[in-house]
């Protein structure tokens, strides 16, 4: 009767404990799946860092993941990489840039948030520039990463926000943007820290504008995750195992913050001390990956800014998001 028991218990549990082997091993080869990501501006924090940290604490490999990486500028590109097929998820993209793909046909689907709020972009211009704040740089020119991204998004708000016309200039990643500034391509540029800290501690550039200062955007999901619709649908179960360990490492970035803030000096070959500035930039609570929040801003924007004609019905957001 006992042992009736003990099977009948374990012909119920059977089905679970199998999933849970499933979730957490490689394919049934015993191999790691490649999973092909599309990274903007390699070597920023959030964008960078989880996935680097992911795969150096074994979280990839415990989902059965190899990551194969493509660096992006960030914005469109990062779009057509991933709707083109050459890459399965994009990460830290644009949530209106992703919603208007959606809208004008593009297999994607949104996995997971990246950021909410902006805690991190800010706006520097030379030392030697007559522009303190931004409300002086109506009718100057004003870099930005690339169209769709989240520098492009938060500068065309300020804009509408302190109502001045600045040229907005696409002029690329940290780097690029940092010597249009120097050599006055642009008046004013974009970075994130801990790019540039230190050169803004010596005097030589200034900020005149962060992106924490617009209100508006405190509680908005900035940046999303997101996959190629198609391989989502073939692999569900992949995506959501990479989004787990996106989950366990940024648990483990902020409850080992030192061994963060090494990694992160490590990758970027810059002192232990800039890269603590740059960490105190990005709390814990804006990296979260759910919910996705304020995703009627993102369609309001990208209508305001005409990305798109009509915004998505309910039943087209949720074809739209997975996140869980």
């Amino acid at each position: 009767m006992a042992r009736g028991r003990y099977v009948f218990a374990f012909s119920i549990y059977l089905p679970v404990i199998l999933a849970l082997l499933l979730i957490a091993a490689p394919n049934s080869n015993g191999q790691l799946q490649t999973l092909r990501l599309a990274i903007p501006q390699k070597g920023l924090f959030d964008t960078t860092l989880p996935t680097l940290m992911a795969d150096k604490k074994g979280f990839l490999r415990e989902e059965g993941i190899q990551a194969e990486i493509f660096w992006t500028s960030g914005g469109a590109e990062t779009v057509r990489v991933v709707t083109a097929g050459s890459a399965d998820i994009g990460l830290a993209t644009g949530t209106e840039s992703v919603v208007t793909a959606f809208m004008k046909g593009s297999p994607v689907k949104i996995v997971s948030a990246e950021i909410t709020g902006s805690p991190d972009l800010f706006w520097i211009v030379r030392a030697d520039s007559p522009y303190k704040t931004i409300k002086d740089l109506d009718g100057k020119s004003v870099g930005y990463s690339r169209a769709g991204s989240s520098t492009h998004m938060i500068i065309q708000l300020a804009t509408e926000h302190y109502k001045i016309k600045p040229n907005l200039v696409a002029v690329g990643g940290v780097p690029d943007s940092f010597t249009a500034v120097m050599t006055k391509q642009v008046d004013a540029g974009w970075s994130s820290p801990p790019n540039f800290l230190d050169r803004i501690e010596k005097g030589e550039i200034r900020i005149v504008f962060k992106a924490a200062e617009l209100e508006t955007t405190k509680d908005v999901t900035l940046r999303v995750n997101f996959a190629n619709a198609v391989f989502y649908e073939k692999n569900a179960r992949l995506v959501r195992g990479f989004v787990r360990a996106l989950k366990k490492v940024l648990d483990y970035m902020y409850n080992n913050p030192r061994e963060t803030i090494a990694f992160f000096a490590e990758v970027n070959k810059f002192p232990l001390s800039m890269a603590e500035a740059g960490f105190k930039f990005f709390p814990k609570e804006s990296l979260v990956l759910s919910p996705l929040s304020r995703v009627d801003f993102s369609v309001d924007l990208a209508l305001k800014l005409k990305m798109i004609t009509k915004a998505p019905t309910p039943e087209e957001l949720k074809k739209l998001i997975a996140v869980e």
